[in-house]
């Protein structure tokens, strides 16, 4: 959206930009919850009788095959899909959204590793395919929520004491929320 100032020339606003961005983010994430509502639904959805929303794809070459497969046969794999259908959840409906990131994260890479390197199909890497992007949508989000996760990267941090647990009704508050009353 331009503005005319008061000379007649036109400029952007500076908000506009800020929103678009604040809209492909909430994109993201809604796009990347709702792919993982889907994967693992389709995977958990036969354990409870019902047909999976789309087969699951065992790998096109041999050590893609073998991953899977291996998942599997140790039961790993219903412990994948119920960390993405959980994930998904968060995601969507935006609660724990850095949690849910940070555990989206290493289901996030080996998608993206099963289907980029152990199915050797490199010509994707900067396709559309979902399976690239949820990696990518990944990274994207985990960055812009990143003053959350810099409290976690010091250095040399502290052990916490028994009164930390006081703190845990401050999960469910929201920060932002209250420091914009506090400014009114």
């Amino acid at each position: 959206m331009a503005f005319s100032n008061p000379a007649g020339l036109s400029t952007t606003n500076k908000f506009d930009i800020w929103f678009l961005g604040k809209l492909l983010l909430i994109f993201f994430r809604v796009m990347l919850g709702a792919w993982m509502i889907v994967s693992g639904a389709s995977h958990l959805l036969p354990l409870f009788g019902f047909p999976p929303i789309f087969p699951q794809p065992l790998g096109t070459l041999h050590p893609s095959n073998v991953m899977l497969v291996s998942l599997l046969e140790v039961g790993l794999f219903d412990i994948v899909k119920t960390v993405e259908l959980v994930v998904g959840l968060c995601l969507v409906f935006n609660i724990f959204v850095p949690l849910a990131l940070a555990v989206a994260l290493p289901v996030s890479y080996m998608v993206f590793h099963n289907s980029i390197v152990l199915n050797a199909r490199y010509d994707r890497i900067f396709s559309t395919f979902m399976a690239v992007w949820c990696l990518y949508m990944n990274i994207i989000l985990v960055l812009a929520h990143i003053r959350y996760y810099l409290p976690m990267l010091k250095m040399n941090a502290p052990m916490g004491k028994l009164e930390d647990f006081k703190l845990l009704p401050s999960i469910f508050s929201n920060s932002e929320q209250e420091r914009s009353n506090a400014a009114d």
